[in-house]
């Protein structure tokens, strides 16, 4: 890792550490101020010294091993960034790895896929100008009739969910979001389809009679590549070096974190479980350091942070207060900021001087064992010792799916997910009483789980795991339900036996179902000239949205105009942006298709019109005539000569200087645009934003086939290079075979990997 990848290293070390103004300057210090009020740092030094002795040795030699690199590699040797940060930072040279910066990745992965925090700031900001009937509009239910993961898997229910809002400091709400987009520009941006797809296949449904797993993750793109692929081999193998396996693991993690070993396999989706809350704390106005809980002032922790300014004689100070939910988050980390609101009449407070903040409570606040967790993965060898290892993985919760060489396949969904005392976590509670408190997480054993399923196959694409009948309430996140439709169909309808061939194909599947369901309310629409030419170019079309299609050009710039004509005029302005959740083509497809059978729906008319009420149909001739303007002015009159791949592309960006906004220097570290097929809700998943149109920024960020019968016919393709070196062949050599879902085989046996080899470092301790 530390040979091909140190600067992604070093980079992400100080995001988790919340050091970035050490590197680049001023310009970070507001994101170093949000990621110290979190305090991922000490979190993670917490969760090293509580680690088995096992485990901290595991840590400490990873450690070692790259500090043995450090000691002979600096400057451009080291990597080519350093040569460009010399010019920002002459005197930077990076310290000695230690086991803490392991593990402050894990949580920037969990806020990654941190569910629906997002959401419910948004909730809360649309209730300021929106009834809670048309919030709940803008974020409606999974769709009953779609798929799930776990489908025969519910017991009683007895929810009781928060439905009328609490009054919320409204502008603070506004800086939140702020905080979190700041957040995401260092980590990538985050949306609910940031997630995978995954499916496992039992023998009975292959070709070769055993079990195959297939698994994307979408994540963001970036260069390079977020996954280091990877195979660990114990030579021999024993009860002391018990590692044969290979995959996928994050540089400066060791491990396989996605893959497969000798005797099983496995993938995992996001759940998008609900394991934040925000809750609203009222602060006393004589004492800003104290809060209300049950009608008492209770003092809150101060923690003192300092922040380190390149090109700053003295450190930024800050003092985070925590309260006994988690950090305020609207403090910015300094009492001199602090700022007060009043309140709105009636909302049960006693004075309108009364101040009030928002805290954060999150899983990942709390000393977690998930690195365990990829230690025992590793070495399991069967359903029940994969499930034993995910006892341990606390966050993020994921959907993992399983496989092994003796047939079997399975499911679980691990994680702490919290049970509330009341509310439903959707919008921010009161955190003045105990009455919306988590008493405690959904045990393990009550998790969602399945083993050799009837129907030979287990499908999870960020879909929901079970009905909501079931007792406790894991999240309202999710997917909604196409992509995982469309494997499923795959499966049911292959009519022979599948091969590792067949699965490839499954990955590259880029049919749009949800088009299916939209297209035929065009076609008794009154048009003509040109927004009547996209509409028969679109009812000729064979919903396939791959680069060379003329049809899937037209249904973006259609989607695109249609997105814009329903929402854009409803929302406030700083929910429409590339940062907002609301900005999210998954939901708003939802929405539409919830009203969609309705022609007359308040959503359909334009508020800006005052003396015309607009129809559903009225919107989709609007639609077509407005993305075909836009079309044609980027891909000229001939309709059938447009291309999805001309306008709908994916730039992998270095995340540092790939952002510099100086041309030579983007050249060196960026590689794309490049034409990818697929879109919202389709299986090769690369996803844009409505405010962005057709720029995909998350993507397959990697690919894998794993074949039990033989694991040396496994299919694997990274999304960018093994290398972080710009200048090396290894850097980008994989986009191309990405884009157009190719694949390499594994090389699981060591006599292919001797035949295969161009280079070999041998590590001698001498």
């Amino acid at each position: 890792h530390a040979q091909e990848r140190f600067w992604q290293m070093d980079f992400w070390r100080h995001i988790g550490a919340g050091r970035l103004s050490e590197m680049f300057g001023s310009s970070e210090v507001k994101t170093d101020v949000f990621l110290r009020t979190m305090g991922w740092a000490e979190i993670a030094r917490q969760e090293v010294a509580s680690a088995r002795p096992a485990d901290q040795a595991i840590l400490q030699a990873y450690a070692d091993g790259v500090n043995a690199y450090l000691a002979s590699h600096q400057g451009t040797a080291l990597s080519l960034e350093y040569g460009v940060l010399k010019l920002l930072n002459p005197h930077y040279t990076p310290e000695a790895w230690v086991p803490a910066n392991t593990l402050t990745w894990a949580k920037a992965m969990a806020w990654d896929l941190r569910g629906n925090i997002d959401e419910e700031i948004e909730r809360a900001m649309l209730l300021k100008t929106l009834s809670l009937q048309q919030v709940n509009q803008l974020f409606p239910p999974y769709p009953s009739d779609h798929p799930l993961i776990v489908p025969g898997y519910s017991m009683a229910n007895n929810p009781d969910l928060l439905t009328v809002p609490a009054t919320y400091p409204g502008t603070q709400l506004a800086d939140v979001q702020a905080n979190f987009s700041s957040l995401d520009t260092v980590l990538g941006p985050s949306s609910s389809e940031i997630g995978s797809n995954s499916w496992v296949i039992s023998g009975a449904l292959t070709s070769t009679g055993k079990p195959m797993l297939a698994n994307d993750p979408h994540l963001s793109s970036q260069m390079p590549s977020i996954w280091f692929q990877i195979g660990l081999h114990c030579t021999p193998k024993t009860a002391v070096c018990p590692y044969e396996v290979a995959g996928f693991s994050f540089a400066g993690v060791p491990g396989v974190v996605i893959g497969h070993n000798d005797r099983i396999a496995w993938g995992f989706t996001n759940v998008g479980p609900d394991v934040m809350d925000l809750y609203i704390e009222k602060v006393n106005p004589a004492n800003p350091n104290q809060y209300e809980v049950n009608g008492k002032w209770v003092d809150m922790s101060v923690r003192r942070e300092e922040i380190k300014v390149l090109r700053q004689d003295e450190p930024r100070v800050i003092l985070v207060r925590e309260t006994r939910h988690g950090p305020l988050i609207t403090d910015e980390g300094a009492f001199s900021q602090y700022k007060g609101f009043s309140l709105t009449p009636g909302a049960g407070f006693s004075s309108s001087l009364e101040l009030k903040a928002l805290s954060l409570r999150w899983t990942a606040f709390q000393v977690n064992a998930t690195f365990r967790s990829v230690v025992q993965i590793d070495k399991a060898r069967n359903f029940a010792e994969f499930r034993d290892a995910l006892r341990s993985w606390n966050t993020p919760s994921q959907n993992f799916v399983y496989a092994d060489v003796d047939g079997n396949i399975g499911y679980q969904a691990p994680g702490l997910v919290p049970i509330r005392a009341k509310g439903d976590g959707t919008i921010p509670a009161p955190g003045w009483t105990s009455d919306y408190e988590w008493k405690g997480f959904i045990p393990f054993d009550q998790m969602p789980w399945s083993y050799n399923p009837v129907k030979g196959y287990i499908a999870s694409a960020n879909n929901p795991v079970i009905t909501p009948a079931y007792r406790n309430f894991i999240g309202d996140v999710s997917d909604h339900g196409y992509r995982a439709s469309r494997i499923m169909e795959m499966i049911e309808k292959a009519g022979t036996k599948l091969t590792v061939a067949d699965v490839e194909r499954m990955q590259a599947d880029t049919l749009n179902i949800s088009a299916r369901e939209l297209l035929p309310y065009l076609k008794g629409l009154s048009l003509n000239g040109d927004a009547a030419r996209a509409r028969d170019a679109l009812l000729a079309w064979d919903d396939r949205m791959d680069t060379g299609s003329s049809g899937a050009a037209v249904y973006g710039y259609f989607w695109q105009a249609l997105v814009e004509e329903v929402f854009k005029d409803k929302v406030p302005g700083t929910l429409w942006s590339t940062d907002a959740a609301l900005d999210d083509n998954s939901r708003l497809l939802n929405t539409i298709f919830q009203i969609m059978k309705d022609p007359h729906h308040p959503f359909w008319d334009n508020p800006t019109t005052l003396d015309v009420r607009e129809s559903r149909d009225d919107v989709l001739a609007a639609s077509l005539a407005k993305g075909a303007q836009r079309g044609i002015k980027a891909q000229g009159k001939d309709i059938q000569g447009w291309r999805w791949g001309r306008v709908h592309t994916a730039t992998f960006r270095n995340q540092t200087f790939g952002k510099s906004g100086i041309s030579f220097i983007e050249r060196i570290f960026n590689r794309g645009p490049v034409p990818v097929g697929g879109g919202m809700q389709q299986v090769v998943s690369s996803d844009w934003s409505p405010a962005d149109p057709f720029d995909v920024f998350i993507i397959s960020s990697m690919r894998q086939v794993i074949d039990l019968a033989d694991l040396s016919a496994s299919r694997v393709i990274n999304a960018t290079g093994q290398s972080g070196h710009a200048g090396n062949r290894h850097y980008d050599d994989m986009i191309d075979s990405w884009a157009h879902v190719r694949y390499q085989a594994t090389l699981w046996k060591a006599a292919d990997l001797e035949a295969a080899h161009t280079d070999r470092l041998v590590l001698d301790p001498g």
